[in-house]
């Protein structure tokens, strides 16, 4: 049985009042059609198992898409912040042991224009989230 750690990351970070002050409960594990920004966008890119497929660490990208560049680096420092330093702990979707940042980006979004048809800013940061049931 293993975790599903966006789904836990997701419900996490909409119970954090500094990621919600921001961006209100936009945070998710797929993008609606219909978007309001700012956003976060959380996507597992892989990890595996590490005991018996009980414990787990799991890669993923956090992208938090802004208004202005600042705002989405903002938001970004603001998501990693409480992961490193409040998701250790039960949850109801699973257990977290460990949480370890990786490499930060900022790369605009060409698929998502603003109102000017600029590509809209866009914030990603990596993670390792170890987890069991």
């Amino acid at each position: 049985m293993s975790v599903d750690v966006e789904a836990l990351i997701a419900k996490f970070l909409r119970g954090q009042t500094a990621v919600t002050d921001i961006c209100g409960d936009r945070v998710y594990t797929d993008l609606p059609h219909e978007r309001q920004y700012p956003l976060v966008l959380i996507t597992r890119t892989g990890g595996g198992a590490l005991y018996k497929d009980w414990l787990e660490a799991a890669e993923v990208e956090i992208s938090t898409f802004g208004g202005p560049h600042k705002l989405a680096y903002n938001l970004a420092s603001v998501c990693m912040f409480a992961m490193t330093s409040a998701m250790v702990g039960s949850h109801a979707e699973g257990v977290v042991t460990k949480v370890k940042t990786g490499a930060d980006a900022y790369n605009r979004d060409p698929d998502s224009a603003d109102q000017q048809g600029h590509s809209r800013p866009r914030y990603t940061v990596s993670a390792t989230v170890t987890a069991h049931p």
